[in-house]
């Protein structure tokens, strides 16, 4: 048999689970934004001495880098304004040179995250088109028809497109060649090097 467990154990655990499923302090945005995250204590406590906005910012941030730990969330706490803190500002305020260093660094990588969100859709259409492309040129650079005519009337021309052939019949990997996905049947992918 079990035994009942008094009102007061119950009603602790309760607020245990609660307080885990939902740090107080907050706001909802920026928790729904974290979900899936296992926010340590001290993002939690960095994320606490923002404001409500500066909390969604800085949420964005760490969601876009992948990165919820507490020193990150530090370094934002240390790179807000002390307009943007909940807690005392004039007392907790980092020195004014670092601060401005990591809102400079916080910028940044904000900016990396904006223009990698802009450039992710197309980027397997740009890889594909690429590849295509690259094997046109080598189809075009083996067939000596075709480049004795780009070698006589655009000399310049022929040979960027002869060195893009030699760079990507050697792009490497560590050790030995690159198989690349066009690479002709006639022409091993991979080659021995002495």
């Amino acid at each position: 048999m079990t035994a009942a467990r008094p009102a007061r154990f119950v009603a602790q655990a309760v607020e245990t689970s609660a307080a885990r499923a939902a740090p107080a302090g907050i706001c909802p945005e920026a928790l729904a934004l974290l979900a899936g995250y296992r926010l340590p204590d001290r993002t939690v406590a960095a994320l606490r001495r923002m404001v409500t906005l500066r909390q969604l910012a800085a949420a964005r941030v760490m969601v876009g880098a992948d990165n919820c730990s507490g020193d990150l969330a530090r370094a934002l706490l240390a790179a807000t304004p002390a307009s943007q803190r909940a807690d005392d500002p004039r007392g907790r305020q980092s020195d004014r040179h670092r601060a401005r260093l990591l809102s400079g660094m916080e910028k940044g990588l904000t900016h990396v995250q904006e223009t990698v969100r802009a450039r992710t859709p197309s980027y397997h259409d740009d890889l594909y088109c690429l590849a295509l492309a690259a094997s046109f040129v080598r189809g075009w650079m083996r067939d000596d028809v075709v480049a004795a005519w780009l070698q006589s009337h655009a000399p310049g021309a022929a040979a960027t497109l002869g060195q893009l052939v030699s760079a990507s019949e050697t792009a490497t990997a560590p050790k030995r060649r690159m198989k690349l996905p066009y690479a002709s049947a006639a022409q091993p992918a991979y080659r021995k090097r002495r």
